[in-house]
């Protein structure tokens, strides 16, 4: 029997389906195999009855860009083309069997592609490994969208061939879903050789976690790291991912780059990122060793590198996504493995850790285990599949070949000057080098342009494009006021107007925002438009078009009284803001010296000790579905399992129902914990208040259930307290990330970097200090005021503000807390969070603000934060900022304060940076031209001080003035869509 298998250079390319059939021949020595040789060597393949054909392109897509008709569809010429290159490439010659790959789309063309080339076959059969169309929805790029015209291909394909055998039940039984067509099961046993068990070879080392196999998403290489992050970092010595990228349609990104900066969020260099390997190297290198495989598979049809490592006998974990895990209950019921619920990774990390932690007898075990199976070889039933009855879908074999006859005449009635040229090596290297200026070629200007460009230069690009949109501005605004606003649809539009100049637009705001202020009020979003008009007075540092008159009352109607006091004390008077701004820090600071005489609907407290370490505070509100998830992961926390944490839960009035979920996911646990409730919904400050009269512990530390720690975390900043009794504060690094709606991980969105933390840029940007992955004295409530339970949403920026200036914080360069994101909207999204910002972060930055952070402190700390403030960067950000305002209102105060201070003589020109900003939040006079000659005029101006300070100010400052690195354009900068 001659068998041509559709595929290349299969014993020089590393991959799961190249594996495949290098054992399909190997085991099948009276079948004659036949596959395309493009870059292989001859002395790659040593098997007698494999045969190489040389693979030649003599079809191009290129021939065949031009429209002629819809019919047939664009997306099938690509299989078309390589059909076709396959048939001429054996043209004449006969074959019994075509054993084509499902992961190749071209058998929906070879029949006719065959008939056309003079090539003679019996059978056409498709080797089912799994539907590319799947990995490419659940891979890194596509956001788990479906290529429908690839499922197209596939079923297509399907139909169209004699017969269809596969290794994986799972996997025909899923196409049986979709076709009634027969298809064949070949036991995976008669394919792959298993290997023989051994021992692990003696090292005094941890064992090595190792992923291994390609980094699609499905496979899971994102939970590995997770697991790898969330272990113990005793347990093992080191973690590998093994194996080749994954790759974009167009080949430009690649799945390393996810992975680097899942690690880098993480772990930074503790996980290994390596080149694929053969089975020859693995057995030697990674199975043979004191290792864990850990292949957490969202999906996968089989997985045959489950089997390669858990019959060499290395301990193995499995996600519940993989066909494997069938095959082995159904074949090898009694040999051991870890099953990872790809739903819920966290669940596995005690089964994990038990076989970390007592590696040498389960692996001892594991070999017993694998002694008493037998290993009876089982005989191939390939070439009996090869014979069957073929079973397909006439109708479908019509369409191809009338497509297929259509494509033909395409090609005969059409010349190529492209595929002329093609022919030519050195052309056909230009065509390449031009395919994307062809192809895109505003995004391809685009990216050469900015690939040249440092980034520095990158900020003059920006700048440049901002005076070149300044051009329209002018009709833009013209058009803004002729549209009229008679109708709701009216204002509609005029509004929509609003949003497309703001969002492209970064200069000139305070007149597009004021608009949009006013036409938000026309529409009774009152909120909205105040908050815009206290924008505009923000950004010029006063009430220069008297709007607060309007503002002052829609916040006192809004449930914003003390907010108007601020914006009264900021804007107001100029006379009296300093001492309204001064009386209202000082109110604050002595209002919340005590807590409240709390009372509750019910308290369901399940502690045992008078006294806990660490106290968990949680505020759950609309909190039902995530409390369980959330429960699960604190219980891995060290402190935890010794029995020093306790956990307060405080349900706010919640609707939905938190207590039963509470009491069904405590089936399972044994955590210290108290659940109370309040009758009425209340603030989260208000909660977070009642943890802490609830708690009985020294430290605390506040979460949501959409926020955890990883297991060390709470040990790691505990020991920093206990070994330093004058710090009050310690944070670590914490991680944001998206998650589906029940918690898994789906991308990482930023990384809360505090390396080189300072306290006082908390200041400059409040994220520096926070509370996931942070713990802190719980005397800090004893001897400076508990949370402001008048605040929605900004009462954790404001406690900061009002305590700090009293305490001592640290931050540790280790990754412990996490976001998850969950697809929904959380409380300070919310234009309500912006204003209460008024009270509890702006007011701390004006001069009294400053007066109370600095005033009993060293002036030189106030001197080092004015520089601070000329070059920062933001803990979620990698560039660096600036903060003008900041810097000229720190400046005044050290000119009150310490009139000699060396920064005196600089604060002129902090002055006129500032209104230079200023102006270009407000352009003078508005016109074709003025706009963009004042922006470039600001641009040389800003540049000019920036020098001056370069070689004047300081030679350890290096400021960066750069105009929209400014706070005032990385804060509260983006706009609020209310519905249309």
């Amino acid at each position: 029997m001659k068998v041509l298998i559709v595929d290349f250079d299969l014993f020089s390319k590393i991959g799961g389906g190249q594996t495949f059939y290098r054992n399909l021949i190997s085991k099948n020595p009276d079948i004659d195999f036949y596959y395309f040789r493009i870059s292989e060597q001859t002395s790659d393949c040593q098997l007698t009855n494999a045969h190489t054909i040389d693979f030649r392109e003599n079809y191009h897509i290129s021939d065949y860009l031009g429209f002629q008709d819809l019919t047939p569809p664009q997306w099938i010429y690509e299989a078309f083309i390589k059909a076709n290159n396959i048939a001429s490439s054996v043209s004449g010659r006969k074959f019994d069997v075509v054993d084509i790959p499902d992961y190749e789309q071209m058998g929906t063309m070879l029949r006719p592609a065959f008939k056309h080339h003079n090539v003679d076959v019996e059978r056409i059969v498709l080797s089912m490994h799994g539907n590319i169309s799947t990995s490419i929805r659940l891979d890194w790029f596509n956001g788990g969208v479906t290529n429908q015209a690839l499922v197209s291909q596939e079923k297509l394909q399907y139909g169209v061939v004699d017969i269809r055998y596969g290794i994986s039940k799972t996997y025909l039984e899923e196409w049986k879903h979709s076709s009634d067509l027969l298809s064949h099961y070949l036991n995976p046993l008669s394919v792959i050789s298993l290997p023989k068990p051994q021992c692990a070879r003696p090292s005094a080392n941890k064992p090595n976690l190792n992923f291994v196999g390609r980094t699609e998403k499905r496979k899971g290489p994102d939970a590995f790291i997770d697991i790898a992050w969330w272990l113990p970092r005793s347990a093992y010595n080191q973690a590998n991912i093994i194996g080749s990228d994954s790759f974009n349609s167009d080949g430009d990104a690649s799945s390393r780059f996810f992975l680097d900066k899942m690690v880098s969020n993480r772990m930074k260099s503790e996980i290994s990122l390596l080149s694929a390997m053969s089975y020859g190297e693995l057995e030697q290198k990674v199975f043979s060793t004191r290792s864990l495989t850990i292949l957490p598979s969202k999906y996968d049809t089989l997985n045959l590198t489950a089997i390669e490592s858990l019959f060499s006998g290395c301990p193995t974990a499995i996600g519940s996504g993989a066909g494997v895990i069938r095959f082995l209950k159904e074949n090898f019921a009694n040999v051991p493995f870890v099953t990872i619920d790809v739903n819920n990774i966290y669940s596995s990390i005690p089964h994990i850790y038990s076989v970390l932690e007592d590696y040498d007898d389960y692996r001892y075990q594991l070999l017993e285990s694998l002694s008493r199976v037998s290993l009876e070889s089982i005989e191939s039933t390939l070439a009996e599949i090869y014979s069957s009855e073929p079973s397909y879908e006439d109708s479908v074999r019509v369409k191809m070949e009338r497509w297929y006859s259509l494509l033909m005449r395409k090609k005969e009635n059409s010349g190529s000057a492209i595929s002329y040229l093609k022919k030519f090596p050195i052309l056909k290297q230009a065509f390449k080098s031009i395919k994307p200026l062809i192809k895109d070629p505003k995004r391809f200007v685009k990216n050469k342009l900015l690939s040249t460009l440092s980034k520095n230069k990158y900020e003059e690009f920006r700048i440049l494009d901002q005076g070149l949109k300044s051009l329209s501005l002018f009709d833009k605004y013209r058009n803004v006021f002729l549209l009229n606003e008679g109708s709701s649809d009216d204002l509609t539009q005029k509004l929509k107007l609003c949003w497309e100049i703001s969002t492209e637009c970064r200069f000139d705001r305070v007149r597009v925002w004021r608009e949009i202020a006013r036409l938000e009020g026309i529409r009774g979003n009152d909120v909205v438009s105040a908050t815009y008009y206290i924008r505009a007075m923000r950004l010029l540092g006063s009430d220069r078009f008297g709007d607060l008159a309007e503002v002052l009352p829609t916040l006192n109607n809004n449930g914003f009284a003390r907010e108007a006091l601020v914006a009264e004390a900021m804007y107001g008077k100029p006379s009296i803001s300093n001492e309204m701004a001064k009386s209202i820090l000082d109110k604050a600071l002595s209002e919340n010296k005590t807590n409240s005489k709390w009372e509750y609907e019910f308290i369901d407290d399940r502690r045992q000790a008078s006294f806990y370490k660490v106290s968990i505070i949680v505020s759950l509100y609309n909190a039902a579905k995530k409390l369980p998830l959330f429960l699960q992961t604190i219980k891995y926390q060290t402190l935890i399992q010794v029995g020093v944490v306790e956990v307060i839960l405080i349900d706010s009035g919640s609707p939905s129902d938190e207590y039963g979920a509470f009491v069904k996911a405590m089936e399972g646990l044994d955590i210290p914990v108290v659940f109370a409730r309040s009758a009425n919904r209340e603030t989260i400050q208000s909660a977070w208040n009642r943890g802490i009269a609830l708690s009985r512990s020294s430290y605390l530390t506040f979460l949501g259930v959409d926020e955890t720690i990883v297991p060390e975390c709470l040990e790691i900043l505990a020991a920093e307290l206990d070994k330093d009794k004058t710090l009050d504060w310690v944070q670590a690094n914490s991680l944001v990330t998206n998650v589906d709606t029940q918690g898994r991980w789906v991308s990482d969105i930023m990384l809360y970097d505090r390396r080189d933390y300072k306290q006082d840029l908390v200041y400059l940007e409040t994220c520096y200090l926070s509370w996931v992955g942070a713990l802190y004295r719980r005397s800090i409530h004893d001897r400076f005021g508990y949370y402001d339970a008048s605040f929605n949403a900004a009462g954790d920026t404001e406690f900061k503000g009002r305590i700090l200036p009293f305490i001592k914080t640290k931050a540790i360069p280790k990754t412990l807390g996490l976001f998850l994101n969950y697809p929904d909207e959380r409380t300070t999204q919310h234009p309500r969070a912006e204003i209460e910002d008024l009270r509890a972060w702006y007011l701390h930055r004006t001069l009294s603000g400053i007066e109370y952070a600095f005033v009993n402190r060293d002036h030189r700390e106030a001197e080092q934060l004015f520089y601070d403030c000329l070059r920062y960067r933001k803990s979620f950000c990698g560039h660096w900022s600036t903060d003008i305002e900041y810097a000229y209102n720190l400046g005044c105060f050290i000119q009150k304060h310490n009139p000699e201070s060396a920064i005196i003589k600089y604060l002129p020109l902090i002055n006129e940076l500032l209104s230079s900003y200023r102006s270009l939040d407000l352009i003078s006079k508005p016109s074709k031209t003025s706009t963009v000659a004042q922006i470039f005029s600001a641009k040389q101006s800003i540049k000019s001080i920036e020098e001056i300070y370069r070689t004047q100010i300081n030679a350890n400052v290096e400021p960066v003035f750069q105009i929209f690195n400014d706070n005032r354009y990385e804060q509260h900068s983006f706009l609020w869509f209310t519905d249309i």
